[in-house]
This record gives C-alpha cells, sequence and structure tokens, in this order.
C-alpha cells in the first residue's frame, strides 16, 4: 500500500506542477506581449522626438535611421498593412485618414509632396486591401489575397 501512496502522491505532483506550469507560461506570454508593446511606444515616440528636435533645428539633420522611416512604394505598403492588421479586426473597415493616422502616430512618415495622396495611391494598388463601395474612402485587408 506505501508504493502505491507514493505514487499516488508523485502523480498529484506532477499534475499540480503541470498545472503552475501552464499559468506560467501564459503568464510569461502577457508579459512579453507589454514589453513589446511599450518597446514599439518607446521606438515610436523616440522617433517623434528626434524628427522635432530635427524641425526645430537642435539636431542638425536627420539620421539615417530616421531617413528610412519616410515610406514609399512596396515598403510604405507593407509597413501600412501591418499596422492595419495590428490595429484592426480581421473584416474591419477603415477610411483612408484615419488610416493614415494610424501610420503616423507610430512614428512613420510617407515620402512626397503630399504624403496623404501618396499613401492613398499605394495602398488604392494593393491587392491585399479591398476598396468599400465608390468614393466612400473606406477599405479593408482582403484576407483572400494574403
Amino acid at each position: 500500500m506505501a508504493k502505491n501512496d507514493a505514487i499516488d502522491a508523485l502523480l498529484a505532483e506532477r499534475q499540480g506542477l503541470l498545472g503552475r506550469i501552464e499559468q506560467e507560461r501564459e503568464q510569461l506570454e502577457k508579459l512579453q506581449q507589454i514589453v513589446a508593446n511599450l518597446s514599439d511606444g518607446l521606438a515610436a515616440d523616440e522617433r517623434s522626438l528626434r524628427e522635432i528636435d530635427s524641425v526645430l533645428g537642435r539636431e542638425p539633420q536627420l539620421s539615417l535611421e530616421d531617413a528610412t522611416v519616410r515610406l514609399r512604394g512596396r515598403h510604405l505598403e507593407e509597413i501600412a498593412l501591418a499596422v492595419l492588421a495590428e490595429e484592426r479586426a480581421a473584416g474591419e473597415e477603415v477610411h483612408y485618414r484615419e488610416w493614415f493616422e494610424l501610420l503616423r502616430s507610430r512614428g512613420y512618415l510617407v515620402a512626397g509632396k503630399e504624403p496623404l495622396n501618396t499613401f492613398l495611391a499605394q495602398i488604392g494598388r494593393s491587392a491585399a486591401v479591398e476598396r468599400i463601395g465608390n468614393r466612400t474612402g473606406r477599405y479593408r485587408l482582403n484576407h483572400a489575397a494574403a
């Protein structure tokens, strides 16, 4: 009987450990997501600060890192799609001006004389985006193209 009691105790301990391990993994994933969000926010705020300092003349010129923040072409499309996928639920519609502001809030700048027009032209050509209605200015991700 003592041997069976010892095995039962070990099995119970094992079950308890499995439960704790699962809880700890979930906590770790949540904390890692918090750290990732903070890191992204910090990076965007630092980019914005450098841009402001550049405009104010406190930084002599944009660094190479900041120069790559000005998006155009395929890179603009990739970043815009990634931001929309992170900010909106699958199939959720967004007006292009709101989408453009989402990019700007992340610290991205769009190249061109008229950045909003550059943005609109690029997303309008994307196979990964579906236009909602005529002349509504609303779009959503086209999951069939993904």
